[in-house]
């Protein structure tokens, strides 16, 4: 039976879902009330999926509120009796192939501030799900004291340091939680309100005055009294300006940056990328991330490449994976250029190897007899490497022997995957890993032939190596050949006509899942088979049985080419 759970945020928190064997047979009597009780149902309609999402969804909404089969979700009647649910919007979820209905929660038709009812329901209106945050203030009476022009007054009068602009603001009540003092009151809610510094008022002393202001705020007034509640910022203190420059291969790029103070600021607040220089030193004794890139001085081609290369794999994440960048939540990913690890370094300035420290990119360089070039050049490297970031927060595949030559290959080949977006035929792709960096150009690593620099590319030739930093921790590097050919096998397989039989989204998507959902820290090569042909049957399940069939068998193949059981 779903239950009620209470927040700090004075909101009572409650899930029922059909997937959840302990609510699954609430969601059924409730589809069964809704067949025998006409009330619920619009006339002349004999299926839920007759009507339009909003409709049916409401209906759910307001039949679980007064179901005696879910006794855990109530809401608090207004003074007129009913309870209200005003609609926020309609949305249809790509990934799930279902639709969410929102309401936000209304009393005595004053909404409650932080309240939010999603109604999820099927192709056919079928109910899903039902995840409601929803207050109960009691005891509060509705009628303001302060008028909308008097909390006006109060956020102009507000001893906060900022000067508001107020012409255009229109004061609205809601029921607020102030967790300060743990009760509700009758507010006004000012939202979007412009504002700037008060650079004559006397800075206080939890204010850090060398951070600019938020562009906007919402006041909170008490419509009781008119004591200024709170005030929430509703913007970044960073809006985005575009600049153009010139990467370390000389190709103009476009790119998000943020003002701060007289500067410009390696900051995308659109993809939460930031980039950062070390001035060679060494990430292993000195604080990362270092200095912020900005301009002035004018922007350096090192640190343009690191900045437009994670902003790629930013975009490849959300728009072919549909993941939020390296965190899945949208967290920073942050990178730092010109780091010399000083044990390693094989002269000044000099460090050829670039890391994920499990919390952001770490960028080295080669010294080249055209002068010094970062491994941030390569969008190869950038996305190999942040890759080991999502490895991290996902499977944690661990990094030695089998699982760490996985870990290793999983990164492969989503860095050439990334170097070849917007070619649509993977028969003709790159394959070549971290080209242009060394002297002579010569590439780490070649996916479609992993032999020609090292590499096993089938399990009759696996390396046994030592578990030991001089042994690559049992062959990471080197037996991970054997999985980046099963890859390619896989983006390349043809059927009898000579066409793909695999989409390279679909490939992608298939290690993906695999990645995410099934491989665990010590997964090894016949797992990421077995896994990935699993992920394959989930993905395609819904494809007429002779082309899903193709596809997963493709998928099978490729791992048997290789020699993995």
């Amino acid at each position: 039976m779903p239950t009620v759970v209470g927040n700090s945020n004075g909101l009572n928190s409650f899930s029922l879902h059909s997937s959840d064997e302990s609510s699954s047979g609430v969601i059924e009597e409730l589809e069964q009330e809704q067949a025998v009780r006409p009330g619920l149902r619009p006339e002349g309609a004999d299926t839920a999926g007759e009507v339009d999402p909003e409709t049916a969804a409401r209906r759910f909404l307001d039949q679980a509120v007064a179901s005696d089969s879910v006794p855990a979700f109530t809401a608090p009647s207004g003074s007129g009796g009913g309870r209200q649910f005003r609609t926020i919007g309609t949305e249809t979820v790509p990934l799930t192939g279902t639709r969410t209905v929102k309401f936000r929660q209304v009393l005595d038709d004053i909404p409650i501030y932080g309240s939010l009812v999603t109604v999820e329901v099927d192709d056919t209106n079928r109910l899903i799900g039902i995840d409601a945050a929803l207050g109960e203030p009691r005891g509060i009476n509705p009628v303001a004291s302060v008028s909308p022009a008097a909390a006006l007054d109060a956020a102009a009068s507000a001893q906060d340091g900022y000067q508001p602009t107020l012409t255009s603001v229109v004061p609205r009540l809601n029921y607020f939680y102030d967790i300060k003092i743990a009760r509700w009151r009758l507010v006004y809610i000012l939202e979007d309100v412009p504002i700037r510094l008060d650079r004559h008022a006397e800075a206080s002393e939890d204010r850090d005055t060398t951070l600019d202001p938020p562009h906007f705020v919402d006041y909170v007034v008490d419509a009781q009294d008119g004591e200024v509640v709170t005030i929430l910022p509703r913007t970044p203190s960073m809006a985005p300006v575009e600049q153009t420059a010139v990467d370390t291969f000389g190709v103009e790029q476009t790119f998000l940056v943020s003002p701060q103070a007289d500067l410009l600021v390696m900051i995308d607040p659109d993809h939460k990328v930031e980039t950062y220089d070390f001035t060679f030193q060494d990430p292993t004794v000195d604080t990362l991330p270092g200095r912020m890139i900005s301009d002035p001085p004018a922007w350096t081609p090192a640190g343009v490449s690191a900045h437009v290369n994670a902003i790629a794999v930013s975009d490849f994440l959300r728009m072919v994976l549909r993941r939020d960048n390296i965190d899945g939540s949208g967290g920073t990913m942050r990178s730092t250029i010109n780091c010399v690890v000083q044990e390693d370094s094989p002269g000044p300035e000099q460090w050829e190897n670039a890391f994920w420290n499990g919390e952001q990119m770490v960028y080295g360089q080669v010294l080249r007899t055209d002068g010094l070039r970062s491994l941030s050049a390569n969008v190869d490297v950038v996305a190999h490497e942040m890759f080991h970031g999502i490895t991290e927060h996902t499977a944690r595949l661990e990094y030695a022997f089998q699982s760490g030559a996985m870990n290793e290959s999983i990164s492969d080949i989503y860095g050439v995957y990334v170097s070849n977006l917007g070619k649509a035929d993977p028969r003709k792709w790159d394959w070549e890993l971290g080209e242009n960096l060394l002297d002579g150009n010569k590439p780490f690593r070649d996916l479609s032939d992993p032999p020609r620099f090292g590499q096993p590319d089938h399990m009759r030739d696996f390396k046994d190596l030592p578990y030991t930093r001089r042994g690559d921790w049992g062959g990471v590097h080197v037996n991970s050949g054997i999985h980046n050919k099963a890859a390619f096998n896989m983006f390349t397989a043809v059927d009898g006509a000579g066409d793909l039989v695999l989409g390279p989204d679909e490939v992608a998507a298939v290690f993906y899942i695999a990645l995410t959902q099934r491989l665990s820290r010590t997964s090894q090569f016949a797992d990421s088979r077995r896994f990935t042909v699993s992920s394959a049957r989930s993905l395609f399940r819904q494809l007429p049985p002779d082309e899903r069939d193709r596809k997963i068998a493709a998928v099978d193949a490729a791992f048997a080419a290789v020699g993995i059981a």
